[in-house]
């Protein structure tokens, strides 16, 4: 008995789920909105739902369960034809459906994904067909209001094109532009690809809208801030195939590139630095400031830390290049650089289309003159977002005065001390910048950085002869 009464209690809350559930429209080609539903009817116990006289917007819509995104079918794959098709929940392929305005009886079956919009006004059938249309029968328009017509990405040769509406030519004498008003006069087409050809049925107005050289690629998505709209971070075209995005700092998540701001054309692998494309996301393992790179061919991407160099005639000559090294594309070092008194600047990637330099030596204003470099043995920290640089003598003990000099603790929690007398010593950060500055210090007196933060700092120290030498100083 006991078990029977489970058994219909489990009963009832699986009746209760089941009856819970609810399908709906969604989008701006169906209620007109993303945040707005249009409730369907469950018809049946086998999943079919439908809705009676529906209003449809025209343009992009999908299909959802309770009013949420946790399972919404889109366009699978090409599968959502209008004004039936199946659409689909599959990631990486779940675009939007194109509705026709007009009113409609649904049908949706949530267990297949078939569906069907019946009744409406019936569509004209509108192609361009001519010497210049390759296409076998030519390029079908489509639409969503039942006035404007379109066909996207269309390739032309040279030649003379019509607009076919139910089987009746229509042309005109401007190109890209012009009336469709005469069904004898013929549209002299120019050879190329074309973003849109559009026109409208209603007036006869045309436009052929040529494809740009360079396409609108962005990177968007959670390492960038976030997805979609506001959230695009567009690259620069290097040719017609490869584009390119420096310094985009990005952390741990998800991200990918699309074209024209819009899901219809996306590249992305799960792959992290390099991969290359198969429609999914993106996932940046490691948090940083990096150079993206697409190639829309092939569909082969990466991310990488910018390359910066010191380069000049104070390291060999201009052109020789000595690589800093990093680990978040922000912060550069180098260790022991021998330097001649002469010019340097630092640069990207070994090419002079970026380049910087400073008026000051070791440290100073970035800027677009050469560094004054004084000779001697470096180690060099260099900041790739605000370009400030910082040059510390490198030096041996027995080079610092007659003295042998030490420094400790070190790493130090907030005090240490030097094991000689010094005239003065300065605490630099990693950026260059002068934080702390300690004079006449006596030998084994304790110095004070407890108020700076954790991270890695520079102590210049200055001895009575004025000797320098400078030593990595780590702040726990």
């Amino acid at each position: 008995m006991k078990t029977k009464l489970l058994l219909l209690i489990a009963l009832f809350f699986t009746a209760i789920n089941i009856n819970a559930q609810q399908v709906s429209l969604i989008g701006a080609g169906a209620t007109g909105d993303w945040g707005v539903d249009y409730d369907l009817t469950d018809a049946d116990a086998d999943g079919i739902w439908t809705g009676t006289a529906v209003p449809m917007a025209g343009g992009e819509f999908k299909f959802r369960i309770d009013h949420a995104w946790t399972t919404a079918y889109g366009n699978g794959n090409g599968l959502a034809t209008w004004p039936s098709g199946t659409a689909d929940t599959t990631p990486g392929v779940n675009n939007n459906i194109v509705a026709i305005a007009g009113v409609y009886d649904v049908t949706f079956n949530i267990a297949t994904g078939a569906f069907s919009f019946a009744g409406g006004t019936p569509i004209p059938v509108v192609k361009l067909v001519g010497s210049a249309v390759t296409t076998a029968g030519g390029l079908v328009l489509s639409t969503t209001d039942l006035a404007n017509f379109t066909v996207s990405n269309a390739t032309l040769v040279a030649g003379t094109a019509q607009f076919s509406i139910d089987g009746v030519l229509y042309g005109g004498l401007g190109f890209p532009a012009g009336s469709a008003l005469s069904t004898t006069d013929l549209i002299p087409s120019t050879a190329g690809s074309y973003t849109t050809i559009t026109i409208n049925i209603t007036s006869g107005d045309y436009v052929f809208t040529p494809a740009p050289l360079y396409q609108l690629i962005s990177l968007t998505g959670a390492a960038v801030g976030g997805w979609g709209d506001g959230h695009d971070f567009d690259l620069t075209a290097v040719d017609t195939d490869n584009y390119r995005l420096n310094d985009i700092a990005l952390s741990a998540g998800d991200c990918k590139f699309r074209k024209d701001h819009a899901w219809s054309t996306t590249w992305g692998d799960a792959a992290f630095p390099s991969g290359v494309s198969t429609g999914n996301n993106i996932t940046v393992t490691t948090a940083g400031t990096y150079d993206a790179r697409l190639n829309i061919v092939t569909g082969a991407y990466s991310f990488a830390f910018p390359q910066i160099s010191l380069t000049g005639a104070a390291v060999g000559g201009w052109g020789n290049d000595t690589d800093l090294t990093t680990t978040d594309g922000v912060n550069y070092s180098v260790s022991n650089v021998v330097m001649t008194t002469e010019g340097c600047k630092f640069r990207r990637d070994h090419d002079w289309a970026n380049s910087w330099g400073g008026d000051g030596f070791p440290t100073g204003n970035p800027g677009s003159g050469n560094i004054p470099a004084v000779a001697g043995t470096y180690d060099i920290t260099f900041n790739n977002l605000t370009k400030a640089y910082l040059f510390t003598t490198t030096m041996s003990a027995n080079q610092f005065g007659s003295t042998s000099f030490s420094l400790a603790p070190n790493p130090t929690k907030g005090t240490f001390a030097i094991n000689a007398d010094v005239a003065k010593v300065q605490i630099f950060n990693l950026t260059g910048q002068l934080v702390k500055t300690f004079s006449n210090a006596a030998a084994n007196e304790s110095l004070s950085i407890s108020e700076l933060n954790q991270g890695i700092y520079f102590a210049k120290v200055t001895d009575s002869n004025l000797n320098e030498k400078t030593i990595k100083l780590i702040k726990e």
